[in-house]
């Protein structure tokens, strides 16, 4: 029932987005909690399955770079937390073969929002809606395509107590440009 609502709201909230014209869509894999440099890891295991979401460009000159609009929805595969993140994105050199993107927003998740850790099997985040942020790496394949290697990340910032593991996704993704 859990995949069925997270598939709904990952379907429903990249339809809604699709209302505004979208620049790019893609699909990713991601290695679930991943141990990094977080004092606490690796409670979850499992994949994630991606699904992306870019507008075209803002209209936002005065050499402030190229912004989107960024939304991500992901289904872990092993039962862990799914989650929808999106916010705002900082493109550095789309026109060159390699780019870099840097994104920060918001996410809600499926997990645990308790303040404490209850069971050694699950991330309990602290709060239902947390702080994303995600760093990537680009190739444009050509005019259409482009190929990705991306860090995410989200956890409340301590904002909401001492309970923050947070969670860390490394994926690679396909995008799809428009």
């Amino acid at each position: 029932m859990r995949a069925v609502f997270v598939g709904a709201a990952m379907a429903v909230g990249l339809g809604f987005a699709g209302v505004a014209q979208a620049g790019e869509i893609g699909v990713g894999v991601g290695a679930h909690d991943v141990d990094l440099w977080k004092e606490q890891c690796c409670f979850e295991s499992g994949q994630n399955v991606e699904l992306h979401y870019r507008s075209d460009p803002l209209k936002v000159d005065r050499g402030l770079g190229i912004w989107r609009v960024w939304a991500i929805g992901s289904a872990n595969t092993d039962g862990g937390t799914n989650f929808l993140a999106g916010g705002i994105q900082r493109r550095f050199w789309e026109d060159k073969k390699v780019y870099a993107q840097l994104s920060v927003g918001l996410a809600v998740h499926d997990g645990p929002d308790e303040d404490f850790q209850k069971t050694p099997d699950r991330i309990y985040f602290g709060s239902p809606v947390l702080i994303a942020s995600e760093a990537a790496a680009g190739v444009n394949l050509n005019e259409d395509w482009s190929a990705e290697v991306a860090y995410f990340h989200m956890s409340h910032a301590g904002l909401a107590g001492d309970q923050n593991p947070g969670l860390d996704v490394i994926s690679v993704r396909l995008i799809k440009k428009f």
